[in-house]
């Protein structure tokens, strides 16, 4: 299966889900694409990638969403999880995994970008067109 996955938004919960999902993906055998647009653009920075803390989620699940990223934050620490972008990492080296960057979020704020600033596992830096061929060519879509 073909599997794309549409990131637009920088918080915790959306990146942990990307990396397993991603992973997970790979590890049964299918490929996948990411395609990142809106404030997800900017999470792969190279800068950025490691300064995500924020979790999404209802201010009355406050002390369990606390929980949750206090304990990820300990397994990162002592290797028992890894982070986001390492998660993807390890999909890339066990199958085929694509992750395309889109560049208007940083247009709009009148940033310029080279793929030089951006993680080693970001392949290309793209616009819209992109993704409209990647919903041409997966099989199943995903919006994070």
């Amino acid at each position: 299966m073909k599997l794309l996955i549409l990131i637009t938004g920088s918080t915790l919960d959306r990146l942990l889900t990307l990396g397993t999902i991603t992973l997970g993906a790979v590890s049964m055998g299918h490929e996948v694409a990411i395609y990142a647009t809106q404030s997800a653009s900017f999470v792969f920075l190279k800068d950025y990638a490691d300064k995500i803390g924020n979790y999404a989620g209802n201010s009355s699940l406050g002390m369990l969403i606390n929980g949750v990223i206090n304990g990820y934050n300990n397994a990162v620490i002592n290797g028992k999880f890894f982070k986001w972008h390492e998660m993807i990492r390890q999909a890339r080296e066990i199958g085929n995994v694509k992750v395309y960057v889109c560049t208007q979020p940083f247009e709009l704020a009148g940033i310029k970008v080279n793929l030089g600033g951006f993680l080693d596992i970001v392949d290309e830096l793209v616009m819209i067109g992109k993704y409209i061929e990647l919903l041409e060519w997966c099989d199943k879509s995903v919006s994070l």
